[in-house]
């Protein structure tokens, strides 16, 4: 067990972040059910507010640990043969901004980004500045069980923090952040679902709305078809994006060929 003193936030806040890391440990559960605990090395940790201090929020987290040490040293290994086989981070950030110079530069599809160096054009009215986009890594896993979760969470409110204290202004400013993390390409559900799920609870569980937003990214992004999943917050789904089709290009009595659902999407995607 650990105990983690909060002396700069509110208990509203730090029972906010018991409850996602609680979450969490309830959602592992209910999807791996009776097998959890019953296959090699596994650590679920929850937390809750320490009674005894009224003033000072102090969390207390225990972790259920199932396994010996020869299951723990085994998936150790694994975990980091498997990271060998992640690209590095300088090739990642190469690779991410030659992405962000073709599809949200050269394609347009972020009017506020200009540069795979910075970001922010056009938001002056709006009081932000234009500054620089870091670039961050996470070596998580998806496959690399439930403490890789944990690491990326770690990973991503650590780049935030950073991006916080730099500020918005002068040299060394941060207009946003574009942190990749490569163990999670080939797991889409996952990325979607409770990753996804926990980042934007994250920001909501600190009230940090007005400071900080979350957009993801996948390679294995699809438009939500309204049902199986709701979304990035980014994209409309499919369903709503044939009621607007219908509303705004069908005319009664007119011969013109209705869109497929393939179409629709990616007109979804595009805009």
């Amino acid at each position: 067990e650990r105990y983690l003193v909060l002396p700069g936030t509110t208990l509203s806040v730090a029972q906010n972040l018991c409850d996602i890391l609680n979450w969490y440990a309830d959602f592992l559960e209910k999807q791996q059910g009776d097998d959890y605990c019953s296959e090699g090395f596994r650590v679920l940790v929850r937390s809750e507010l320490d009674t005894r201090t009224a003033d000072i929020p102090v969390v207390h987290f225990t972790a259920d640990v199932s396994g010996g040490e020869s299951d723990r040293e085994a998936r150790q290994k694994q975990i980091i043969q498997k990271r060998m086989k992640l690209p590095t981070s300088d090739d990642t950030e190469r690779r991410t901004k030659a992405w962000v110079k073709r599809v949200l530069v050269g394609l347009g599809i972020c009017p506020f980004t200009k540069s795979n160096v910075k970001s922010g054009q056009g938001l002056g009215d709006m009081g932000v500045p234009v500054a620089n986009i870091m670039y961050s890594y996470s070596e998580a896993l998806a496959d690399g069980g439930e403490n890789d979760v944990y690491l990326l969470m770690a990973d991503v409110w650590g780049a935030i923090s950073d991006m916080i204290s730099a500020g918005p202004a002068g040299k060394n400013g941060v207009s946003s952040i574009l942190l990749s993390a490569p163990g999670f390409d080939d797991d889409f559900s996952l990325w979607a679902g409770p990753v996804f799920a926990m980042l934007e609870s994250g920001v909501g569980a600190i009230e940090a709305e007005e400071m900080i937003g979350v957009v993801c990214f996948h390679p294995k992004y699809v438009t939500p078809d309204g049902k199986s999943w709701p979304g990035f917050g980014h994209m409309h789904s499919l369903v709503r994006l044939k009621k607007w089709c219908n509303e705004h290009t069908l005319q009664p009595h007119s011969n013109e060929i209705p869109l497929t659902d393939d179409e629709v999407a990616a007109g979804g995607a595009w805009q």
